[in-house]
C-alpha cells in the first residue's frame, strides 16, 4: 500500500480556513474533503477545541463505511481527553485501494483544517477496518502513537514484529468470531514486549460501547505519559486510577468476581511503574483463587482450541457437501453438525462448548459469504449457487440467502431457477423492490413476466 508521506503533514499542522462551518462539541456526520470531494468523514471536535494548540487525532475505519458509528462511540472519550475523531465514510471491507484513498484524503483534509499533533496520531477500526488501522499506523512510523483494534487484528499474512513503534489495544466480544485471533495477537505482542492490552466485552462482532472506548483512550493516555509524547500529568493519572479502581471495586461488591478479577489485573498492568499497584495485584490474586474465577479462566482457554477444531470440522463437511463422492450423505452430516452447534450455542451456562459454538456458527457463515463473493467476482456463479443452496438448508427462513442465490442463478443463466429463488426471498420477507429493480445481475430477467410481477408487487406494497 502506498501511504501518504506523514512527514509532509508537519507543514499542515497549524490548520487553514475552510468553507464548511464545523462547530466544536457537536458531531458532524459528513465533512467533504476539500481536495477529494468524493471522500468524506464524520467528525467530532472537543468542545474546547482551539487552533492555538496541537490536538491528538483518532482516525477511524468501519467495515461498512459507517464513519458516524465510531465517532459516536468515541465521542465521550474524545470530549473528556481532548481528541479529534474522524471516521471515514468511504473506507470499507474490500479492495485495499479504497481504504488507501480514504486514508490519504482524510489525513490531508484534517491536517489542513485543524491543528493536529502529528506526533500523536491514533488509528482505530472495526473488523476489516481494524486491519486498515494497523496498516495506517505502520505507514505512519514513529508518528503513530497507538492502534485500537476492534474485532480484528493485524492484516492477514502480516505478523507483528519487534520494534513496532505504536501501542496496541485490542477489543473483542466474547462471542466474536475473531475472539481467538485477538487473544493470540495479545500473547504475541506480550512476547515481543510491545505495549498491549486486550479488553473483552459481553457481546459479538461489533464496535464496543462508549464505556469501553473511554477505557481505550485512557489506556492510550497512560502510554503517552510513559513515552513522554505528552507531558507528565499526575492529576490525570490519579483521575484514571480513581475511576478504574472504583469500577473494579464495584464489580467485586456486586459479586461479579470474574469481571472484578479482570479489572484489577488490567489496572495493575496499566499503572505499573506510575503508582503503587501492590493492592490491585493482591486483589487480583485473591479473586483468581476463587473457584468461579478459576473455572471461567479455564473455560475461556478451553474454548479456543475447541473453536479451532469445530471450524475445521465445519469447513470439511461443507467441502464434502460441495465436492464429495456422496454429497447426500455429506449434506446430512453438515445439517447434523449445524444442529449440534446450535444446541451448544443455546446452552444457558457459558462453558467452553457454548463459547466455541457461537463463534464458529458466525465465523463459518461469514466465511461462506466471503467465498460466495469471491466466486461471483471470479465468474463462478454456479459454484456460489451451490454453496448458497447449502446455506439455504442451514438457515431455511433467511430471505437474504435466497436473494443472493437468485443473483448467482441469474448470473449463471438459469432464469427460471433465479426467479423461483427471488420469489422465495420475497415470501420470506425480502421487500426491497428498488434493490431488485436496480440489481445488475438481474438484467437477463427484466423482460420476464414473472420477474416484472415480483417487482411491481413490491412497488405497490412499498407505496
Amino acid at each position: 500500500m502506498r501511504w501518504l508521506p506523514f512527514l509532509a503533514l508537519a507543514g499542515l499542522a497549524l490548520g487553514t480556513p475552510s468553507g464548511q462551518a464545523l462547530q466544536p462539541g457537536q458531531i458532524v456526520e459528513k465533512v467533504v474533503c476539500t481536495q477529494a470531494p468524493a471522500q468524506s468523514y464524520a467528525l467530532y471536535l472537543p468542545s474546547n477545541y482551539t487552533p492555538g494548540r496541537a490536538w491528538p487525532v483518532l482516525y477511524a475505519f468501519d467495515a461498512m463505511a459507517r464513519g458516524l458509528v465510531p465517532v459516536e462511540r468515541f465521542r465521550d472519550a474524545a470530549e473528556r481527553y481532548g481528541y479529534i475523531v474522524a471516521g471515514s465514510n468511504n473506507s470499507r471491507n474490500g479492495p485495499i485501494e479504497v481504504a488507501d484513498a480514504a486514508l490519504r484524503a482524510m489525513l490531508a483534509d484534517t491536517s489542513a483544517r485543524f491543528s493536529v499533533d502529528v506526533e500523536r496520531l491514533y488509528f482505530t477500526g472495526f473488523s476489516g477496518g481494524a486491519r486498515v488501522a494497523v496498516l495506517a499506523a505502520l505507514g505512519a512510523g514513529d508518528r503513530a502513537a497507538g492502534v485500537i483494534g476492534c474485532g480484528g487484528g493485524f492484516p492477514l499474512g502480516l505478523q507483528p514484529a519487534a520494534g513496532i513503534p505504536f501501542a496496541y489495544l485490542g477489543v473483542a466480544g466474547v462471542d466474536d468470531f475473531n475472539y481467538t485471533e485477538m487473544h493470540e495477537l495479545d500473547a504475541t505482542l506480550a512476547r515481543l514486549s510491545i505495549p498491549h492490552r486486550l479488553e473483552v466485552f459481553d457481546g459479538g462482532h461489533s464496535w464496543p460501547s462508549p464505556e469501553f472506548c473511554v477505557r481505550a483512550i485512557e489506556w492510550m493516555e497512560i502510554q503517552a505519559i510513559r513515552t513522554r509524547s505528552r507531558g507528565a500529568d499526575d492529576t490525570l493519572i490519579d483521575r484514571i486510577l480513581a475511576r478504574a479502581s472504583g469500577e473494579a471495586a464495584a464489580e467485586e461488591q456486586a459479586g461479579r468476581a470474574v469481571e472484578a478479577y479482570r479489572r484489577y489485573s488490567a489496572l495493575a498492568a496499566m499503572m505499573a511503574g506510575l503508582r503503587d499497584v501492590a493492592p490491585f495485584e493482591r486483589k487480583a490474586r485473591e479473586l483468581r483463587a476463587l473457584p468461579e474465577v478459576r473455572s471461567a479462566v479455564k473455560e475461556e482457554a478451553d474454548s479456543m482450541p475447541r473453536e479451532k477444531a469445530a471450524k475445521e470440522r465445519f469447513a470439511r463437511v461443507v467441502i464434502d457437501a460441495l465436492e464429495g463422492e456422496d454429497r447426500t450423505l455429506a449434506m446430512q452430516e453438515l445439517l447434523r453438525t449445524v444442529e449440534e452447534m446450535r444446541a451448544q450455542a443455546e446452552r444457558p451456562r457459558r462453558d467452553a462448548g457454548r463459547m466455541a459454538a457461537r463463534r464458529v456458527l458466525v465465523s463459518s457463515w461469514s466465511w461462506m459469504n466471503e467465498e460466495n463473493a469471491r466466486d461471483i467476482e471470479a465468474g463462478r456463479p454456479a459454484r456460489a449457487g451451490e454453496r448458497l443452496s447449502l446455506m439455504a438448508r442451514i438457515r431455511p427462513a433467511d430471505a437474504a440467502v435466497d436473494y443472493q442465490r437468485a443473483r448467482a442463478l441469474a448470473l449463471d443463466g438459469k432464469k427460471g431457477a433465479a426467479i423461483d429463488a427471488l420469489r422465495s426471498a420475497v415470501k420470506k420477507g425480502f421487500d426491497d423492490g428498488a434493490a431488485i429493480d436496480a440489481e445488475p445481475a438481474f438484467a437477463p430477467l427484466r423482460q420476464e413476466r414473472e420477474f416484472q410481477e415480483i417487482v411491481e408487487r413490491l412497488r405497490r406494497h412499498g407505496a
